[in-house]
């Protein structure tokens, strides 16, 4: 929420899990852009963006194109400059919410995936030929 380390003098500097930043991505990560967080140059800083502005969010603001989709979720591929390919797969939480509603939650899988089922069994530590849950909560 502030900078990693202060002088007395008022300087310091902004730092997230090691990874030195810019002010606004600590303190107003909500007004970062997709446009912005692809033209990043360094990758470690960027990375530091997109897990500050979210994966879901990011999914939705950069007209990122489905993949692949089955009743496991759906599967997005967005190339970013000089770095892997970001790979996220959305699913839905079929557990109801107190009010009744339910959530959906975008994760991040590695950049092989290719296909939605291969990455939620991933998630959970199996291939896609042994997901195979009976009962989803």
């Amino acid at each position: 929420t502030g900078k990693a380390i202060e002088y007395q003098d008022d300087w310091g500097v902004y730092a997230w899990h090691g990874v030195r930043v810019r002010e606004a991505i600590i303190r107003q990560p909500e007004t970062l852009t997709p446009t912005e967080i692809r033209g990043e140059f360094n990758t470690e800083v960027r990375r530091v963006m997109l897990e500050r502005f979210g994966f879901d969010r990011f999914v939705q603001e950069s007209g990122a194109l489905p993949l692949h989709a089955d009743e496991t979720g759906t599967l997005y591929r967005i190339t970013l400059p000089q770095d892997e390919p970001l790979v996220i797969v959305r699913v839905h939480n079929r557990t109801p919410e107190h009010d009744g509603s339910t959530k959906s939650y975008a994760l991040r899988v590695p950049p092989d995936m290719t296909t939605a089922r291969q990455a939620v069994a991933w998630t959970f530590g199996k291939d896609a030929q042994d997901y195979r849950p009976a009962v989803e909560t």
